[in-house]
């Protein structure tokens, strides 16, 4: 079996690769290393540098694949307000290139990454995968992400799910760990913690806002449980069902750096979620529990991200 991972060399697409290549696929990773490193891949992957947004080359790189797996797209929330048109571009043409080249390849199977910003503010939480998806304000730019991943959803409950035998749309909750990118709450906090010229730790907000942490390797895991176990045609959100504050979060760095820094908030950015936590009911039906505890997870990111070490 072979498949092409789209947003191969990102964080979550060379966790992607390492579970499909441990299930006995061919892999190729398809990307621009826009915010993804080619070095980090297994020396097994064949590697296609290319833009998503090119419809030719995306057809080409996916011929004689079984498995379609899309993860190209503009993630960081600063990109969000700061690039919004190449957030939206990216996201859109990707996903309507994803359906060509399914089409011109006749390629079987196909596994989305969506976003838990497709939630936004839910009225249920832990948020189960069948809640209402939203755009709270069409004129914020940073639902240029949340709404390009809800089209990609789109997109592929009604067109893709007429070409393919199974279709599948994971969801996941804050994944973190070791060469994840900075542009994330976790290594954000942690290089304010580690600089020695600040004397006091700044967030934004009041600090209460909630969110769910899960390491990298459970949610390794979690999406090889997908791929193999998966019912078809199916959403699966991707986390654990612990609900953590921005400022407990913040404790926790602070305590596994060994430092005491005095707490202080700015403004939230504007159509900042409040609470985010997952319903995990369907993934645990298939054999998902998680084993990284926030704290033990904080530690091992502090002990393994190299930039920290500098």
């Amino acid at each position: 079996m072979k498949a092409i991972v789209t947003g191969g060399t990102g964080f979550l697409g060379r966790a992607a690769v390492t579970e499909l290549l441990k299930l006995g696929y061919e892999v190729t990773s398809y990307d621009n290393n826009f915010r993804g490193s080619s070095v980090l891949l297994p020396k097994d992957v064949r590697q296609i540098q290319g833009d998503i947004r090119d419809r030719t080359k995306l057809i080409k790189a996916a011929s004689r694949s079984d498995l379609l797996v899309h993860l190209a797209f503009i993630n960081g929330t600063r990109h969000f307000y700061e690039v919004p048109h190449l957030v939206t571009e990216v996201g859109i043409t990707g996903i309507m290139n994803v359906h060509d080249a399914i089409v011109k390849n006749s390629i079987s199977d196909f596994v989305l990454f969506s976003t838990s910003e497709v939630y936004q503010s839910p009225q249920i939480v832990p948020t189960p995968e069948n809640v209402e998806l939203k755009i709270p304000d069409i004129l914020n730019p940073r639902y240029s992400y949340g709404g390009a991943k809800i089209a990609s959803e789109l997109v592929t409950t009604n067109l893709i799910a007429r070409e393919v035998n199974t279709w599948k749309i994971v969801r996941p909750h804050n994944i973190y760990g070791p060469k994840m990118g900075l542009e994330h709450v976790i290594p954000e906090l942690f290089l304010k913690v580690i600089n020695p010229l600040n004397r006091v730790l700044t967030l934004q907000g009041d600090g209460k806002q909630t969110r769910s942490f899960c390491y990298v390797t459970d949610f390794m895991k979690a999406f090889s449980l997908i791929v193999n176990r998966g019912t078809k045609n199916e959403i699966y959100n991707i986390g654990v069902a612990e609900e953590v504050t921005i400022i407990d979060l913040a404790k926790t760095i602070l305590k596994t750096v060994g430092r005491d820094m005095e707490i202080v908030f700015t403004p939230e950015n504007r159509g900042e979620t409040r609470r985010r936590c997952p319903d995990i009911t369907k993934i645990m039906s298939l054999g998902f529990d998680a084993k990284t505890t926030l704290e033990h997870g904080i530690k091992k990111f502090y002990e393994l991200e190299e930039f920290l070490l500098k």
